[in-house]
């Protein structure tokens, strides 16, 4: 039917209300699934540094005969390692009119750009600490800063690494950590899983963790289907709806149980982090906290307030030849 004539609609009103709802949606993932898994320690210096050592080869010709005359082995010093703090840090700034206002959805822009920003450096923190990045004692000039060494850029005992690709790990003549090179991409395999877990055991390690991307994860759950893989058997529910079990979270080694865990911040940071799966031994990783988390009021110079939240702190790698890298996969789609 036609519109009555001279309807007076919400077209023409000039008073309506807005109805903007009282909620802030933010799908944003926040999860630091790393930060988790290495725990905190605390350090005294924007240098920390650390020993490591290793046992020699186990040998088969330790005999000797009756009345030996002792011939003693020169003993190996321990090897010297260290990585640098970064400071890393989220300024904002506000409107003191903006502040105050009435506004939908929260009661003080401040406080909400808070809680946003220390969210913000929590993620970068957790993708700078499994990035390729090598460390650096940067400059005073502030010309360049200091960086830490990130997780990829550590591993150089147990890497898999693609077509062309190089190791980096801690250089002994200049007391850096440096970046790996990247190798030509490939699919993420069962195989490269089970040499990663075989050679960081080997090398003294006991991995129970696989970190990776989303889209690694979808392809770890497809190892189900190798033929090398024992077939699950599920029991059809008495009653009720039946379950596809179309994934999977535990990978029994030969070495032992691994529990791959999904990190989203690594396909939120791109195909640069997201092309590495690891294989951790938890125990063996720390992140170093110079200065925690803190928020700072900066001295006012205008009609606003203004707020940085910063942190300094490091990658502690006790010892990295207790962890692997699969580098160079496809971590973001079949083709990336």
């Amino acid at each position: 039917m036609p519109q009555a004539s001279a309807t007076f609609e919400t077209y023409d009103a000039v008073g309506n209300r807005e109805t903007l709802a009282d909620i802030i949606y933010m799908t944003t993932p926040y999860k630091t699934p790393f930060m988790q898994l290495a725990k905190r320690k605390a350090v005294d210096g924007v240098k920390p540094e650390w020993q490591t050592d290793a046992l020699r080869t186990p040998s088969t010709s330790n005999n000797v005969p009756e009345g030996n005359e002792w011939e003693f082995d020169p003993v190996n010093p321990t090897t010297r390692v260290s990585n640098y703090c970064q400071i890393s840090e989220q300024p904002f700034i506000i409107s003191a009119t903006q502040e105050k206002v009435k506004k939908a959805g929260r009661g003080s822009e401040v406080a909400r750009e808070t809680r946003k920003a220390g969210q913000m450096l929590k993620t970068d923190m957790e993708v700078t600490l499994l990035s390729n990045q090598a460390s650096s004692a940067g400059a005073g000039d502030g010309a360049s800063n200091r960086t830490l060494g990130g997780l990829r850029s550590w591993i150089a005992t147990n890497d898999q690494l693609g077509s062309g690709g190089s190791s980096g790990g801690f250089n002994n003549s200049t007391k850096v950590v440096d970046a790996a090179t990247n190798g030509t991409q490939r699919a993420f395999t069962k195989t490269l899983l089970d040499t990663a877990i075989e050679s960081a055991v080997n090398n003294g390690g006991d991995p129970t963790v696989i970190m990776g991307s989303n889209f690694n994860k979808r392809i770890f759950s497809t190892f189900m289907s190798d033929a090398n893989v024992a077939a699950q058997r599920m029991m059809a529910p008495k009653s009720g709806q039946s379950v596809i079990n179309g994934a999977a979270e535990i990978y029994i080694s030969d070495f032992g149980p691994l529990t791959y865990m999904p990190n989203v911040q690594m396909t939120r940071a791109g195909a640069a982090v997201a092309r590495n799966v690891f294989v951790l031994d938890p125990t063996m990783l720390n992140v170093g906290i110079l200065r925690d988390i803190d928020t700072h009021e900066v001295a006012k110079t205008g009609d606003n307030v203004k707020k940085v939240i910063n942190v300094e702190y490091t990658l502690l790698m006790n010892n990295e030849t207790a962890q692997a890298a699969i580098a160079d996969t496809f971590g973001l789609t079949a083709s990336t």
